[in-house]
């Protein structure tokens, strides 16, 4: 779009609004046709990743103006990235909107328990339908300011994201199961995530061992959160522990 003459900042907003749209794509397939939701975000992210690269050909994009590059590399007051300033004011909007908003708490009565969500008058699929549209917008806002930061796009980029997105958000207290969780914590996870690639580095380990370690650090927080939440399989945990 900022090829064809439009102004930086509109085709930033019109980038974040397509995100939404992409979203609600999901969330129909999802909360309306009731398809499992890894296999729609499965395909329609093949889908995107195939529609960009037929419009850049492959070719890497480049030339993002200045005014644009500010965004994700400026620095206000010599001080705070201005990145760091939109993460922080991205996370308060969201604390506040899951803490402090019916649609927040919808959200988490949702992501406990359907079938009662539905029953106490909630609308399941509308509130469904918005969250996959909030995650769409979130992905093309972070899209958009990785652009920003690089001054240059390729399809590529964010290839390998989804795992240290996961990892994040499981080591920051977000139950698998659904109704638990919270921005503040994913970002914590976030920080833990780094902290352990990090110390990989610092040790001297092989960065093929990276993948093992944060591949087994999320199974155990996987398995901590099941055990959990389900109290048979804590006892069979416990009993086995003891014969041992």
């Amino acid at each position: 779009m900022v090829e064809m003459g439009m102004n930086s900042y509109l085709a930033i907003i019109v980038s974040c609004l397509l995100g939404i749209v992409f979203g609600a794509v999901n969330g129909f397939f999802i909360a309306y046709l009731k398809i499992t939701p890894f296999i729609v975000t499965l395909a329609t992210g093949e889908i995107y990743k195939g529609i960009v690269y037929i419009i850049t050909k492959g070719m890497p994009i480049v030339g993002v103006p200045e005014d644009a590059q500010f965004i994700a590399n400026g620095v206000i007051g010599d001080i705070l990235p201005t990145i760091v300033i939109i993460m922080i004011i991205i996370c308060v909007i969201l604390t506040i909107m899951l803490r402090r908003t019916k649609f927040g708490r919808h959200i988490f009565a949702l992501g406990g328990n359907r079938n009662c969500a539905k029953i106490v008058g909630i609308k399941t699929e509308r509130v469904e339908m918005m969250v996959y549209c909030l995650s769409g917008l979130l992905a093309a806002t972070a899209g958009v300011l990785m652009t920003c930061k690089l001054a240059s796009f390729q399809a590529s980029i964010g290839a390998n994201w989804v795992m240290p997105s996961v990892t994040a958000s499981v080591l920051g207290g977000t139950s698998m199961t659904g109704g638990i969780g919270g921005v503040v914590g994913t970002v914590i996870g976030g920080l833990l995530s780094g902290t352990i690639s990090t110390s990989i580095t610092l040790m001297r380990v092989s960065s093929y061992w990276e993948t093992v370690v944060t591949g087994g650090v999320v199974l155990i927080a996987v398995v901590i959160d099941a055990m959990k939440e389900n109290p048979v399989m804590r006892e069979k945990m416990v009993r086995m522990f003891k014969r041992k």
